[in-house]
């Protein structure tokens, strides 16, 4: 994940992570956590904090994917989780940052120590490449380590900003085309080697931008794209993203996360998502789904090459002794002269001098005595020599064409499981070969009926219901808003507040995540204003945003917020739609 993309999730999850207290934790494989946070989503449905710190997948998302599909071992006895547990076990998260020129994100939690204090622990997740770690501190203090490290460590240091590098906020226009000037006029490559956090996604982006506008002024849209304005995130891809998940074996398999639109890749296919997360969570979904794929791919392969590389040198060691066969008729024949020459056959140093009978002219030829002392002995030998040549042949002829043939046939296969895409395809091989076969995507069941349950009291509210049947809450005093905002409302629902007067916090709740209509909208914001101190003017501004865009920083008193993102409407204050609590 690069360092604009992170930061975008991390500004996504503070706000939704932010108070709630560390649950389970699991470590799968060497590499990888899934922490949970106590958030749910529907009913049951609970969501996992994913780290992964395998520098090929590094990767750093919310999931409602159970630890369970990612297909590696689940452990909560490793000696990192054990230390966590130990640690931070029913710690509260008091707050998440990422660090603003590099990929690091520290989660500060309050624990309580040996003597039953609270003591500030900070957990760091450095997503740098090869040196990519999930640390525990205290005070700087390292206490344990996801990945091996260099044990002479004992404190963390935090990274500093690169020398070698510009922020891009703060990179004149001067600066910025004496950069692309000294580049030989290459934006991307002046972009990537000389900004903090550009990484090729976004240097590319950039030097797209700049063909159209001036490169100071591209600059400054592609950062206001990606930190002021709401994101819009997309997967881009080289084919639908359905038919990567059929074919998740196929050569062309191109993806590309952004939390914002990007110009350069406007060519290939795009999927937007209501959240990065979201979005992330289907990205990994789908690499981790292709990554098994080739894993199991691979091993189907290395155990036909094996088997093919085993008979071909079975028939190549038959070939040979088939020619040391060859001779099986020479032997016989020398056998049966020396026979035949029993009593006249002449030993001469190592040979026995006899009459070849074969031949008309019946010349006396020399037969090799073998290191035998008579003509009886060394006819018995080539005998001998002649049944096991004869037999070895009829053995090879037998056994060659069938090993022959099995050779064509894993070369078949092993042809057809290089055009092998789909799961279907490999899992059909994996059968052949006893190997586990990919897992099916689980089935999601089939929603049970709900019991009735008994209308949720929340204390501090007002209840209403607008004409669209939407549940409108606001809140009475200050902490009731902090309550209201913070613990009651979820991050889809949407929250009105009147601008720049004090007033309650209003939510507006969207438990199916769809469009609101404009009507439940404006009757949310006369409430806003009606409970607010502009509730005698005749019309009042009222900005409203999804809750996941609210914020409380360190310090702020209560009721008080943060926007990162809003719209405005203006209505007339009003009691709108029916009171009902």
């Amino acid at each position: 994940m690069d360092n604009f993309l992170l930061q975008t999730v991390v500004n996504e999850l503070e706000p939704m992570l932010t108070g709630h207290r560390l649950g389970k934790i699991y470590q799968i494989g060497a590499t990888d956590l899934a922490i949970d946070f106590h958030l749910r989503s529907g009913l049951r449905n609970e969501r996992w904090l994913m780290i992964s710190t395998d520098p090929q997948r590094l990767a750093f998302y919310l999931t409602a994917r159970n630890p369970k599909q990612f297909g590696d071992e689940l452990r909560s006895d490793t000696a990192f989780a054990a230390l966590v547990k130990k640690y931070l076990g029913g710690a509260r998260l008091a707050a998440v940052e990422k660090l603003g020129y590099d990929r690091v994100i520290y989660f500060d939690f309050d624990a309580e120590d040996e003597d039953g204090r609270t003591a500030r622990r900070r957990m760091i997740v450095t997503l740098t490449g090869r040196a990519a770690n999930v640390l525990l501190t205290e005070q700087s203090r390292i206490i344990a380590s996801l990945r091996e490290r260099d044990e002479t460590i004992t404190n963390y240091v935090e990274p500093a900003p690169p020398t070698n590098k510009l922020d891009p906020f703060l990179c004149s226009p001067e600066k910025l085309d004496g950069l692309i000037a000294a580049s030989g006029g290459d934006v991307a490559e002046a972009a990537q080697k000389h900004l903090i956090g550009f990484s090729a996604i976004y240097a590319r982006e950039l030097a797209q931008r700049a063909r159209r506008e001036k490169p100071d002024e591209a600059l400054r849209s592609l950062l206001s794209d990606l930190f002021e304005s709401p994101p819009k995130p997309t997967i881009y891809s080289s084919s639908a993203i359905d038919e990567l998940k059929r074919e998740i074996g196929r050569d062309e398999f191109n993806l590309v996360l952004s939390p914002i639109e990007l110009e350069s890749l406007s060519g290939q296919r795009q999927t937007g998502f209501p959240t990065v997360n979201e979005a992330a969570d289907a990205c990994f979904a789908l690499i981790d789904e292709r990554r098994r794929f080739l894993a199991l791919k691979q091993k189907i392969n290395s155990h036909l090459s094996s088997q093919l590389k085993k008979r071909r040198a079975l028939a190549a060691n038959l070939k040979r002794e088939l020619e040391g066969f060859s001779n099986r008729e020479l032997h016989q024949r020398y056998g049966e002269l020396l026979l035949a020459n029993l009593h006249q056959a002449e030993k001469t140093g190592g040979v026995f001098l006899v009459t070849d009978f074969y031949d008309e002219a019946q010349k006396r030829i020399e037969i090799p005595s073998a290191n035998k002392p008579s003509a009886q002995e060394a006819a018995e030998h080539y005998f001998k020599l002649a049944r096991k040549a004869r037999h070895g042949f009829e053995n090879i002829n037998a056994r060659l064409p069938q090993i022959e043939t099995e050779i064509a046939q894993l070369e078949k296969q092993l042809a057809e499981l290089a055009t092998a895409i789909r799961a279907d395809d490999l899992n059909s091989f994996a059968a052949q070969f006893n190997l586990p076969a990919l897992q099916p995507p689980r089935e999601k069941k089939s929603p049970q009926p709900a019991r009735k349950a008994k209308e949720e009291k929340i204390p501090g509210v007002r209840r209403y219901r607008s004409s669209d049947g939407y549940e409108i809450l606001v809140g009475r005093a200050d902490r009731d808003n902090d309550h209201l905002t913070f613990r009651v409302a979820k991050s889809f629902d949407l929250w009105f507040h009147a601008a720049d007067y004090p007033g309650s916090h209003v939510v507006l709740r969207n438990p199916q995540r769809k469009p609101v209509p404009p009507r439940a909208i404006a009757e949310a914001a006369q409430l806003a204003a009606k409970f607010s101190q502009a509730r005698t003017n005749a019309k009042v501004a009222v900005n409203y945003c999804e809750r996941k865009f609210v914020s409380k920083m360190k310090g702020f008193a209560p009721g008080q917020v943060r926007l990162s993102s809003f719209k405005t409407i203006l209505v007339e204050p009003g009691e709108a739609g029916e009171r009902i609590g």
